[in-house]
């Protein structure tokens, strides 16, 4: 299992790399991310529960003029595959005013659903993972036999997606693939061979406005890589592959800042208060010292 001592490695430095500063956020993102309660509309047994990842698959932050952003992203799993994803983070408007943004994204190729403590999250269809298209005679590859091999191909196939990002000023941004995956599966199902999460990232900053999910699937023309692009950004989002269009998201009446069409993005802002960011043992603390 090289490739998840990698992950693992590449989590850790994300991590590593966060002020101490903010390690009262990081526990309060990790206690939001763990009141979702997400399961697989198809099977109502317990077998459909979604598996959170114990720790976040990665950090980031950005200063700006009102005050600094930080986040951390989730996922959350299906027999070993990521099938969520979430960006928790703090955000600061113009007047200093904070809150807590959930940004969630279902990876399933089934529906999904949340319970628990935030329930409001329904998406109405699951995500379409889609074959490698093939332009001008070139095909993908076949998923190569080691793990190792794999990965390469996967970067190499995500290096052939261009994602652009759009204002409304009508501003464009080409995003950055980051070379490492998030999160790479190890499925318990036989007809996922392999797969792996990664992000696209702007240019001003590294948290993620796009993310490609590839997989290698069992289907019955032999093994395939398919994929399926998820939203992160309030702007018009465009994908290429190989220089031909394939995928866009585009801004209207249907898919506000907030959620898509069919609710596999969405998007909630909770309100802040300073005594979010209490433990337990600090809550007990002042509660002994105003007896």
């Amino acid at each position: 299992m090289r490739f998840t001592l990698v992950i693992a490695v590449f989590a850790a430095s994300c991590l590593v790399a966060e002020d101490d500063r903010e390690a009262p956020w990081r526990r309060l993102f990790d206690s939001i991310a763990s009141e979702y309660q997400l399961l697989r509309d198809t099977e109502p047994d317990n077998a459909s529960r979604l598996q959170l990842v114990p720790d976040p698959v990665y950090v980031w932050g950005r200063p700006q003029q009102q005050g600094s952003t930080y986040g951390a992203v989730y996922v959350w799993t299906h027999e070993g595959t990521a099938e969520a994803v979430a960006c928790i983070w703090r955000y600061v408007n113009p007047s200093g005013m904070r809150a807590i943004v959930h940004e969630t994204h279902s990876l399933s190729p089934v529906k999904i659903y949340s319970e628990g403590e935030f329930d409001t999250w329904r998406p109405r269809a699951g995500v379409n993972r889609r074959p490698i298209p093939e332009f001008n005679g070139q095909a993908a590859p076949i998923p190569a036999v080691t793990p190792a091999a794999r990965l390469q191909q996967m970067r190499a196939i995500g290096r052939n997606f261009e994602l652009n990002s759009v204002s409304e000023s009508g501003d464009r941004t080409q995003l950055r693939l980051l070379p490492q995956p998030f999160h790479r599966s190890q499925s318990s199902d036989p007809a996922i061979l392999d797969g792996a999460l990664f992000a696209f990232v702007c240019s001003v900053g590294t948290d993620p406005e796009a993310f490609l999910q590839l997989t290698a699937v069992q289907t019955a023309d032999g093994p395939q890589w398919h994929w399926s692009l998820a939203r992160f950004s309030h702007h018009n989002l465009y994908a290429s592959y190989a220089n031909h269009d394939v995928w866009s998201a585009e801004r209207d009446a249907d898919n506000p800042i907030t959620h898509n069409a069919d609710h596999t993005y969405w998007m909630i802002h909770q309100s802040f208060t300073p005594s979010l960011l209490e433990t337990p043992s600090t809550q007990q603390q002042d509660s002994t010292t105003e007896e």
